[in-house]
């Protein structure tokens, strides 16, 4: 069975045989029992990485916000992945042997590029009558997917699992679109978030970029205010909402293979849906006091 119809990408100057036979031989020892492994359940995936071995296949499809469904009947979900009586086993790769070996050497600084840093790599391999999928995780409730040239991200955090229309709901579906977009903060992407935001903090960030600054001058908000970071991590965890009456606190959880970092998200419900009126950054620090700056 060959597995081209589920990761497409082959290294340059190595024939698709060679390819598989070292995916093959890395993946040893992969345990092979039928114990649930860990992919069951409903996994929702939030967006994509540029994959390091080359530029996305022409066509591929976009998985963004789609859900997979896994048991041990079936996967359900967007067409390349739909498989029946999926046969489950768990699997431990050394960096080489990630994504069927396309990273280049030093294949540690590539799979860190993903958001893996910790090797081995922990994982879950999905064998269905169209090819071999192989999800790799980053954390409990994370997993990589290499397909077609995108290594997409899978997340079952409990903001995956909750009404759009809820506050975890809200911060979820803003920052899929943060992260599958450009994630720089300035007058050209400031639209994109505004539908999901209070207008007191829309009105606060077009104030902020409209103020005037000398080219000298480092500007009180230097990075991403949305993941509070300078390097954008490569994903995301929407936690369990606080609920108040009309307002809310949802927990956010930035990550990748260096380290994490916790970003609260305040709502507040105004004109019959839940909108991020602040961020609460810790130690005191807020987005609002930022903005006036």
């Amino acid at each position: 069975m060959s597995t081209a119809s589920c990761s497409r990408p082959v290294g340059p100057g190595l024939p698709h045989q060679a390819i598989l036979l070292m995916a093959a031989l890395m993946a040893l020892p992969a345990l092979a029992d039928q114990t649930d492994p860990g992919l069951a359940g409903t996994w929702r995936i939030t967006h994509a990485l540029p994959a390091p071995w080359g530029a996305a296949l022409p066509g591929s499809s976009d998985l963004a916000g789609q859900t997979l469904r896994v048991s041990r009947q079936a996967m359900a979900g967007p067409g390349p992945l739909a498989c029946a009586a999926p046969k489950l086993e768990p699997t431990r790769y050394p960096a080489q042997g990630l994504f069927q070996g396309n990273l280049a050497a030093p294949a540690e600084q590539q799979a860190r590029q993903l958001g893996l840093g910790q090797f081995p790599v922990s994982g879950i391999r999905a064998t269905c009558a169209k090819g071999i999928f192989e999800f790799h995780r980053a954390d409990p409730d994370t997993l990589l997917l290499g397909l077609d040239n995108r290594v997409w991200i899978l997340s079952r955090a409990p903001g995956t699992q909750v009404r759009a229309n809820s506050p975890a709901g809200r911060v979820e579906s803003l920052l899929e679109r943060h992260f599958g977009g450009d994630m720089g903060f300035g007058p050209a992407t400031a639209p994109a978030k505004a539908p999901f935001q209070s207008k007191r903090l829309n009105q606060m960030v077009a104030d902020y970029l409209a103020r005037p600054r000398t080219a000298d001058q480092v500007p009180p908000i230097n990075g991403d205010p949305y993941t509070a970071s300078q390097e954008y991590p490569t994903r995301f965890a929407v936690g369990v909402a606080s609920l108040g009456k009309q307002r809310a606190r949802v927990p956010v959880r930035f990550a990748d293979a260096w380290g994490q970092r916790m970003v609260t998200y305040d709502l507040v419900l105004e004109d019959g849906g839940w909108r991020v009126d602040d961020l609460d950054f810790g130690h005191g620090t807020r987005l609002s006091a930022l903005l006036h700056e």
